[in-house]
């Protein structure tokens, strides 16, 4: 008998949800998000953060070769962002320099040699792209602005920037020839970009 009572009472809750969500009509009645940018503008701006993702893994992988790749991927990429899209005509014309600097920057990186110097290229890299997602007000994931102390010489501090809280360091890495991997995770989140509301 208290099974079917309880048969009944799941049939009547699951019959007034029902009534209650008409085809069409979400589940959740919050307020969707809407980006203030359009699609094209954050497809491709999404585009360049993932491109920074595999330069950024390819020096915490000590592979000089896929970071070469991405720098060369991620250059032409901020170049084709539709800058003019943006709905500030001074928001545009600034990011739009922002953008040339970073991919100049890149062409930089790409002539070093040695990783040491391409991560410190990747440090100027980094800051100009975290300056673009702040200019751009982008608002399709929360950015995460991370510092590393000792990137440089054991004194000097490098930053970098990514979608997780999680700390990977890119300026130690993976292979360190002195620490291995014992100081991916070394570093700190200092501010983030979230214009998600």
């Amino acid at each position: 008998m208290k099974k079917i009572a309880a048969i009944f009472i799941g049939s009547i809750f699951l019959f007034v949800i029902a009534c209650n969500n008409k085809p069409g009509k979400p589940i959740n009645t919050a307020t969707t998000f809407k980006s203030k940018n359009t699609d094209s503008f954050n497809l491709a701006f999404d585009s360049v953060l993932s491109e920074y993702n595999k330069l950024k893994t390819a020096f915490i992988n000590w592979d000089t070769i896929t970071a070469d790749k991405s720098a060369i991927a991620l250059q032409r990429l901020l170049i084709y962002v539709p800058y003019e899209q943006l709905k500030d005509d001074e928001v545009a014309t600034k990011a739009t320099s922002i953008a040339q600097n970073a991919a100049d920057a890149m062409q930089v990186l790409l002539s070093q040699d040695s990783i040491a110097d391409k991560r410190r290229i990747f440090y100027t890299v980094s800051e100009s792209i975290y300056n673009l997602a702040k200019t751009v007000g982008y608002d399709k994931a929360i950015i995460y602005h991370k510092k590393c102390p000792m990137a440089f010489t054991g004194d000097q501090e490098g930053w970098w920037f990514s979608e997780t809280k999680t700390i990977d360091n890119p300026y130690f890495g993976n292979k360190h020839p002195k620490y291995k991997n014992a100081m991916l995770e070394c570093g700190t989140v200092e501010d983030s970009i979230d214009n998600m509301h």
